[in-house]
C-alpha cells in the first residue's frame, strides 16, 4: 500500500505514517519497493512470523515464572 491509502485508515497525519512506516522498515517488519513516483508499503511475512515466535516465548516464559511466583508466595501463606 501507500501512504496515502494507509493514512486514510487511521486518525494521524501522512508523516506519522511514514515515520511508523520507518520503524517498522528499519526493524525488517515491511519491505518497501518504488513502483513510480511512488513507493508501496507491505508486509514482511517472514520476519512477523519471527517476531510472533519471540513474543509466544516471552509470554510463556513470563506467564510461567509469574504463576511460579503466585504459587509459591501462596504456598508460604498457608505454612503460616
Amino acid at each position: 500500500m501507500r501512504v496515502g491509502e494507509l493514512a486514510r485508515q487511521f486518525p494521524i497525519s501522512r508523516p506519522a505514517i511514514s515515520q511508523h512506516l520507518r520503524v517498522l522498515k528499519d526493524a525488517r517488519l515491511v519491505i518497501d519497493r518504488v513502483e513510480g513516483a511512488r513507493r508501496l508499503y507491505t508486509v514482511n511475512p517472514a520476519a512477523i512470523e519471527s517476531l510472533n515466535t519471540y513474543l509466544v516465548g516471552f509470554w510463556t516464559r513470563t506467564l510461567a515464572a509469574f504463576n511460579k511466583r503466585i504459587t509459591e508466595d501462596t504456598n508460604t501463606k498457608e505454612d503460616q
